[in-house]
């Protein structure tokens, strides 16, 4: 089941890549749980439309922005994603960061979301070793 689970949100994320954001939201169940407290304004919201959300306000902060995957980590019921973003956003400030998420799968869906500044976090919070 966990190579299931890495191939859903390798999916996901090919989708949103190429900028199928339908077929990327696919992936996540109706009420999934969207963390965003890794940000310093983040919150925990609930459904699709915390991500649609989400999305639309990240990416209206960046005049230019970058996103690639660089790994992803197969934890059982959880997949992490190791990410690196690099940009300028609007009022100048240059990014250049990488980061991770973790995904909760249930039933082949994406159920939880949270956001992990800290690459070593997120692999230690489901078990593996940096």
């Amino acid at each position: 089941m966990s190579q299931e689970n890495v191939d859903v949100v390798r999916g996901m994320w090919q989708a949103f890549l190429r900028r199928d954001f339908d077929q990327s939201l696919a992936a996540f169940h109706p009420e999934v749980e969207w963390d965003g407290t890794n940000l310093p304004d983040g919150t925990i919201a609930r459904g699709h439309q915390a991500i649609i959300d989400h999305s639309a306000r990240w990416f209206g902060m960046w005049d230019d922005w970058t996103i690639d995957v660089d790994g992803f980590f197969d934890a059982g019921d959880e997949v992490v994603v190791i990410i690196r973003e690099r940009g300028r956003s609007k009022t100048g400030i240059d990014m250049d960061e990488r980061h991770a998420e973790v995904y909760t799968l249930e039933e082949g869906r994406i159920v939880r979301r949270r956001g992990f500044s800290d690459t070593t976090q997120a692999l230690e919070a489901v078990g593996l070793r940096p």
